[in-house]
């Protein structure tokens, strides 16, 4: 261990199998500290969901300028996400993580006295700055932490918070919206993120081993940039941040639609458009531990078997939600959405495991870092907007419908990397046994 206490050297990858870098209660306080800043940051990020009828009646907005609110955030994390987490990786994980959080809350703040379209717009861009390297910094952190046999697990529980954020966002967005109005919804909602931010200081890092001591496929690299441009060459890699942006399109899509769909389509007020709306994001939140309990167990032997789930689960994504927008309004329509809400979420886990294990412990953040680019700005930035178009377009429903056909794609490209992963582990059989 370093000079610092809160700093120690990771053990080499391939002997921490079955041990834990610290201990098990160490580990576990990384894990609860983590979480509780991940279910704040997507409070604040997703209470606009809900107010987002609010907003328009206000200020008159359309559908296109309601999608630029929701995706400046992810804009903002789109343009920031890899240069923060290789910030991350070369200086402080756990500082880096405490900074943003204090970040990400003041601008969520701003949006409460915001008085025109362009002051949310910018204060909803900076909510994206403060949170673009966190969710990378976490996950390696947690990977670290944790024994490899756990890592499936404990980065689906991580992920999962995010939901359970996302449901408690949107439920108390439009709770607080109605009863005080939609700017003391974000003021209020600011304020966890900014007290809990000091934990992150008390959160133990690892000390990166020298890269030029790291192995990957028997090559070594003793500079960063070119250990750097070397994970880039990787079509793996590349085929999965395609398939995981792809699905993240429908995930933001759906996730900060719904609250607008419930208000017009079963004319349900704000207020209750938005639990209805946060029942369906809590379904979400299992689906991510799900799946990533459910990987751990399906990879036994054969790791390979990671990338078949997100092509499965992908597939069964588009199913359930194609069918849904395809019912009239009522419960068969809404038991399809619990379901498709349930499903599209269960490759998170699985994805990121597998993002994680092809880079050794000094690249993890940046690695993740370039997936949360890639989900941002391909996804979760083009979701929200290429929807608010259709829907000037045509009509909510109908946009919804369209876009609910794109984890086809997302299935193709995992399924195309399945064999290039298994390359990889030098287990090219094992493709053949899904």
């Amino acid at each position: 261990m370093t000079q610092n206490a809160l700093v120690t050297q990771l053990p080499p990858d391939k002997l921490d199998a079955d041990r834990y870098l610290y201990s098990k209660a160490h580990a576990h306080w990384t894990l609860f500290v983590l979480s509780v800043l991940m279910l704040f940051d997507y409070v604040d990020r997703q209470a606009l969901s809900s107010l987002l009828p609010l907003v328009k009646q206000e200020w008159r907005l359309n559908d296109a300028q309601l999608g630029a609110l929701v995706a400046a955030v992810n804009v903002a994390i789109a343009l920031l996400a890899l240069p923060t987490a290789i910030w991350a990786d070369r200086w402080s994980r756990t500082k880096s993580a405490g900074i943003m959080a204090a970040v990400w809350s003041m601008a969520t703040a701003a949006c409460g006295v915001a008085t025109n379209f362009a002051q949310l717009l910018a204060a909803r861009f900076l909510i994206g700055t403060g949170e673009a390297g966190y969710t990378a910094a976490g996950n390696s952190l947690i990977a670290a932490a944790f024994p490899k046999r756990l890592r499936g697990t404990m980065i689906g529980v991580f992920q999962s918070v995010a939901l359970f954020g996302s449901v408690l966002g949107v439920a108390l967005g439009g709770i607080i919206g109605v009863a005080l109005g939609w700017r003391y919804a974000f003021g209020l909602v600011a304020v966890p993120g900014l007290l809990f931010a000091v934990l992150m200081f008390f959160v133990r890092d690892y000390e990166n081993p020298p890269l030029a001591t790291e192995q990957m496929n028997s090559n070594r690299f003793s500079q960063w940039s070119g250990y750097l441009k070397e994970m880039f060459r990787k079509p793996v890699l590349w085929l999965v941040y395609l398939g995981s942006a792809i699905q993240f399109f429908v995930i933001a899509t759906i996730g900060n639609w719904m609250p607008s769909f419930f208000n017009r389509v079963y004319g349900l007020p704000a207020d209750q458009a938005g639990v209805r709306s946060a029942l369906l994001a809590l379904c979400s939140a299992f689906g991510v531990m799900v799946g990533g309990w459910f990987a751990d167990r399906v990879i036994a032997g054969n790791p390979c078997r990671r990338l078949w789930l997100p092509g499965v689960f992908s597939v069964l994504t588009a199913t359930l939600f194609v069918a849904a927008f395809l019912q009239p309004p009522g419960v068969v329509q809404q038991g399809l959405l619990v379901l498709g809400d349930f499903v599209i979420v269960a490759l998170i886990s699985p994805v990121i495991t597998v993002i994680q294990e092809l880079v050794p412990p000094a690249m993890r953040t940046t690695s993740t870092g370039a997936m949360v680019t890639c989900n941002n700005l391909f996804g979760m930035a083009l979701g929200p907007l290429v929807l608010g178009a259709l829907s000037d377009r045509f009509d909510l429903p109908t946009a919804m419908l369209l876009v609910s056909f794109a984890p086809i794609l997302a299935a193709a490209a995992f399924f195309g990397a399945v064999p290039l992963y298994a390359r990889e582990f030098g287990a090219k059989a094992a493709i053949l046994s899904p």
